[in-house]
């Protein structure tokens, strides 16, 4: 089948997800659009649409762009001593040494990758956004098979990942972390994208 782009990512799926929504018809900013969003079911260990992020565009005219869907710092504006940090320490550990990190609530900044990608979308896209997160859509709900890499992040971080019920109820079903070649599956995101 001859392809109408060439479509590159950190996981098989979300390459493949972005290279539907090229064979369907849709532009690159469509097939990246997708890739985001599929990125959130496959890789959730590394990226999630509570992140932030940025897209550097280059036009066919020869213009560049630059989308900045960085996150934001939660509270800006706010006098310091009206602010309760909710921090939870939880210690992570890395095949080499160990870190602390404070998670929880005080530690979330504004997301920027939602706001961001449906922006692109709506500027640059051609599909309708059903098509463009279908892919993403499917993925949460029947579930990623995690590569070795996936796992070994969700094992490592599973101190995070499993901070709250409904964090833990995805990322850890059964009381564990999913191993090599099991699956993820994230209804929640599913229902959220429909």
């Amino acid at each position: 089948m001859a392809s109408p782009g060439l479509v590159a990512s950190g996981h098989p799926l979300v390459t493949a997800a972005a290279a539907e929504i090229l064979h369907a018809g849709g532009n690159a900013f469509d097939a990246a659009v997708a890739a985001g969003f599929a990125a959130a079911a496959a890789e959730p260990a590394l990226t999630s649409l509570g992140g932030g992020g940025f897209l550097l565009v280059g036009m066919a005219d020869g213009r560049a762009r630059v989308y900045d869907f960085f996150v934001d710092t939660p509270g800006r504006g706010r006098r310091n001593d009206s602010l309760e940090p909710h921090f939870v320490p939880v210690t992570v550990r890395f095949p080499a040494s160990e870190q602390d990190f404070n998670v929880g609530l005080g530690s979330v900044a504004v997301p920027g990758n939602l706001a961001g990608l449906l922006q692109v979308h709506e500027t640059l896209g051609h599909l309708s956004l059903h098509t463009v997160v279908s892919p993403a859509v499917r993925l949460a709900r029947e579930g990623v098979p995690l590569n070795p890499r996936q796992a070994a992040f969700l094992e490592m971080l599973a101190p995070i990942f499993t901070l709250t019920e409904g964090a833990a109820a995805i990322f850890a079903p059964g009381g564990r972390p999913p191993a090599k070649g099991e699956l993820l599956r994230n209804p929640d995101l599913a229902d959220t994208l429909e």
